[in-house]
């Protein structure tokens, strides 16, 4: 897998991609991240996921090294370098290296690394980790480094033979999926978990919010627990990296409810295809 990186806008090569092991995106997961999707050398929705990340800048406090426009220029530059037709991009921004407690950032470092994408040609299996995350911290409405229990209950579903995880928050309410989303369908109507459920402001799920009301659908923020989700018709999730995915499944300990793919779930979807211009 050819991957293209560049630290600080400077191209460099597999094996100087190198940060120190003193940074505190290291030692302390503190610092930014976005992934964006890039088709025919457009990155899809940047301003966005741009305004995201100077947004979380501001709560953590991090000082980011470099204007918005100076920025975007480096994505593209990226971007541009690598030679498929569909890449993902992931933008890191390190707190830097310096002593944690004299309360003094470092010199941030950021990192652009581009690679291969496949988009998602079937319906997700989701596996209901144990895992919960804290509905009412501040840092669920940014994408900092710390996505241990994402990741953790990533590595939980990929052992389960789905292709994620469904998490609930300390309320036992559905919160969002791992790298994603959740919205479903129940007796015509579409629905989806609050931000004070936990799920992250997602770029993807803001545009989902505003092109179902241009297909003349209505997206209701509502809570629901594992039991109500399990009797609902229709599941889809959403992200930059997926678009708009159905769901199939939902295995919760040994038993896998199956989900029908439905109408609205395959008129989102193919809205979002068309919206980006997928060819």
């Amino acid at each position: 897998m050819r991957v293209v990186t560049t630290i600080n806008g400077r191209f460099v090569s597999r094996g100087q991609d190198k940060i120190s092991v003193f940074d505190n995106a290291l030692l302390y997961a503190e610092g930014l991240f976005e992934t964006f999707l890039a088709i025919d050398d457009r990155i899809i929705f940047m301003k966005e996921h741009l305004q995201r990340l100077y947004r979380g800048a501001k709560v953590i406090g991090l000082k980011i090294p470099v204007p918005a426009d100076r920025l975007s220029q480096w994505i593209t530059r990226t971007v541009r370098a690598h030679p498929d037709r569909i890449t993902k991009l992931r933008l890191t921004i390190t707190s830097g290296e310096s002593a944690r407690f004299v309360g003094r950032q470092g010199k941030p470092q950021v990192i652009l690394s581009a690679s291969p994408h496949r988009m998602p040609q079937v319906p997700f299996k989701l596996w209901v980790s144990d895992f919960r995350i804290d509905q009412d911290s501040i840092f669920r409405r940014i994408k900092t480094l710390s996505y241990a229990i994402h990741a953790a209950a990533l590595k939980q579903a990929k052992l389960k033979g789905c292709d994620d995880a469904l998490l609930l928050n300390e309320k036992d309410q559905v919160a969002e999926v791992t790298s994603a989303n959740i919205y479903w369908v129940d007796k015509g109507r579409l629905f989806t978990p609050p931000l004070s459920a936990g799920c992250l402001e997602g770029v993807t799920r803001k545009l989902v919010i505003r092109e179902a009301a241009k297909l003349g659908l209505k997206i209701t923020e509502k809570n629901s627990t594992l039991d109500g989700l399990l009797k609902v018709d229709e599941v889809f999730i959403s992200s930059s990296l997926k678009l708009v995915v159905g769901v199939s499944h939902l295995k919760v300990d040994k038993k896998t409810h199956s989900i029908k793919q439905g109408p609205i779930t395959r008129l989102v979807s193919d809205h979002f295809r068309r919206l980006v211009d997928m060819g």
